[in-house]
């Protein structure tokens, strides 16, 4: 019932607000819960961690850009950029996965900072726009050009619905089963028949692949990407999505870690903005947005759905107390 009402209140509510500094928020979250659902399937489920989803979403954006401005229609050059990072991935995943916490940890970051530099390079110019933007055609399906905000909303949430509707389905399967066997004892799920192997392997695609049609579908949004669009701090960005969202939890705990990730700094920004506090706004940004979650995290360590699940049955318990 709840999700009956709640999904065309999210198709619908900028024709109500049509603000478009808050339909471009509600972009970035969009395409950032991609990112962060990818990374929670390979993290959450799987228990693979990785720093490399900031790389994935620029060579998601790129590539995407680059496709359409050879003539491939937008829509089509979105799963395809995603295609051909899940490619990149697995290049990297293969010597990855024999190594586990720590080492992959390291792993993936060095993979984060060789695409990092390899898109700085005077040699990449011609893919990623070397000193200047890459500049994105206007996302189109055939004659219909998408040139607003709301109807760019519009394509960006369909997306993404298809997308963490299918990976939420993958969670529950049997390779989500596979993966979580294989996070619990991974030498016990070897021993039923469980090929570890091969699912770390599809974890490490599909969350390659959900970080660049992010990516992808960030860069048509904002029409234009640099390489400073997405770097370290975006892959730290989509793990703090994820740890505070709740681990496991693959579409509401990657929504509404995004959700808090992106939208509490620029609440605390408007605040200073409102107060007038200016010249040292971004470093009390910072020191505010850090403590809220070391706050959080100390206070309610399995994310935002446990805590929300929390008040939930408290309010279904009301006037009595709950005990849990």
């Amino acid at each position: 019932m709840a999700t009956a009402v709640a999904i065309p209140l999210l198709y619908l509510w900028p024709l109500a607000y049509g603000n478009e500094y808050l339909i471009r928020l509600a972009i970035w979250v969009s395409c950032w819960s991609l990112a962060a659902a990818g990374l929670n399937l390979l993290f959450g489920v799987g228990g693979q961690i990785s720093l490399a989803q900031g790389a994935f979403m620029a060579l998601g954006a790129f590539t995407a850009i680059h496709l359409s401005q050879m003539g491939v229609p937008p829509l089509i050059a979105i799963p395809l950029s995603g295609l051909f990072a899940t490619i990149v991935g697995l290049a990297f995943g293969l010597p990855s996965l024999r190594l586990k916490e720590l080492y992959l940890l390291v792993t993936t970051l060095a993979a984060q900072l060789f695409l990092d530099w390899l898109f700085r390079t005077e040699k990449m110019s011609w893919f990623t726009g070397g000193a200047y933007a890459k500049i994105a055609p206007p996302l189109s399906l055939g004659p219909i050009v998408f040139n607003t905000p709301y109807l760019i909303y519009i394509v960006v949430l369909t997306i993404s619905f298809i997308h963490l509707l299918i990976i939420a389905n993958i969670g529950r399967s049997y390779i989500g089963r596979a993966l979580k066997g294989i996070r619990d004892r991974d030498i016990s799920a070897e021993i039923i028949g469980i090929d570890v192997f091969k699912y770390k392997l599809i974890a490490f695609a599909l969350s390659a692949y959900y970080a660049a049609v992010g990516g992808a579908l960030w860069g048509f949004a904002t029409g234009a990407v640099t390489v400073e669009s997405f770097t370290l701090g975006t892959s730290l960005e989509i793990l703090a999505a994820v740890l505070i969202g709740g681990l496991g939890r693959i579409i509401w705990g990657s929504v509404l870690g995004s959700m808090f990730v992106l939208l509490v700094p620029e609440g605390i920004k408007y605040a200073f903005f409102a107060a007038g506090i200016k010249g040292i706004d971004i470093a009390l940004r910072d020191i505010m947005f850090g403590t809220l979650i070391l706050i959080f995290l100390l206070r309610e360590p399995l994310g935002l759905t446990e805590f929300l699940r929390k008040i939930k049955e408290r309010l279904r318990l009301f006037p009595f107390r709950y005990w849990h």
